[in-house]
């Protein structure tokens, strides 16, 4: 058995090296100009578009199958609902339509059967809502950083655009509260989305922090890198993403962000730059 006196040397010393790298935690924090970073969820946090495209592939052939088409008209439908998803995602703004009820009647389109019978449609579209949400996770190295982040000092929130349905249902699937708490904004609930000013104010308020030593990250140009220029954050940081054609004009300056990254773990070296 060892000493006691060893054991309560050890004890003190570990308390003493707990405090003092809190401490310089603190202190870095305190010294830094970013203390706060916002950021965005789909294609940032996560690979949004290449799960709606595995998603919307699987639901196309059991839509063929109900159609009784061949698997190979299974990519023409794929394609269909995608551009019918792109055109109007949402029910309008004054309408009481159900999100799921709206989406089905997408398929039913992109299917090329919008009279076809409901519970036929339902079913590709419940094969598609569930595939998506399922294969809807935080990546475990885009959880560690964030983690990392947090004890670094950072104060961390999310703000996404979005029906509040469904961004709230893909919010549940990854977990995000486990990692944010409670410091989520979605935009569907509240009087403007992003790129408008207000909405980035209330996230500021909300985590308590200031604009000027706020930064915005996230892959939409329009919407988090114009969003954080007008909101009068520190800077902004745009995940480009693989694959990405759109560029910023040099002649628009409300679409120049700050730091330019290919993917939202190359985050960190930027923040030693702020």
């Amino acid at each position: 058995n060892q000493d006691p006196c060893v054991l309560l040397a050890s004890a003190r010393l570990d308390a003493f090296c707990s405090t003092v790298s809190r401490r310089l935690r603190v202190a870095m924090a305190t010294a830094r100009k970013c203390r706060c970073i916002l950021f965005d969820l789909d294609d940032t946090l996560v690979p949004t578009t290449r799960i709606d495209r595995q998603a919307i592939a699987d639901a196309s052939v059991a839509a063929a199958a109900v159609l009784s088409r061949p698997a190979s008209d299974a990519p023409s439908i794929a394609e269909a609902f995608r551009r019918e998803l792109a055109a109007s995602p949402f029910p309008p703004d004054a309408s009481d339509i159900p999100v799921d009820e709206w989406r089905c009647a997408l398929w039913g389109r992109a299917m090329g059967a919008p009279d076809l019978q409901g519970a036929a449609v339902r079913q590709v579209h419940d094969l598609w809502h569930s595939k998506r949400l399922s294969d809807f996770k935080l990546p475990h190295d885009v959880i560690a950083m964030v983690r990392r982040l947090q004890d670094a000092g950072y104060t961390t929130a999310i703000i996404t655009n979005g029906h509040k349905d469904v961004q709230r249902a893909k919010l549940a699937a990854c977990d995000a509260v486990a990692l944010f708490g409670d410091r989520i904004i979605v935009s569907g609930e509240q009087p403007e989305w992003k790129p408008a000013p207000s909405i980035f104010h209330t996230a500021l308020f909300m985590v308590g922090a200031r604009a000027e030593e706020s930064i915005m990250v996230g892959d939409g140009l329009k919407t988090d890198v114009l969003g954080a220029i007008r909101a009068g954050l520190l800077a902004s940081v745009w995940v480009r993403g693989a694959g990405v054609e759109e560029l910023p004009r040099p002649e628009d300056p409300e679409l120049q962000p700050t730091h330019t990254i290919a993917s939202v773990l190359d985050l960190e070296p930027i923040l030693a730059q702020l």
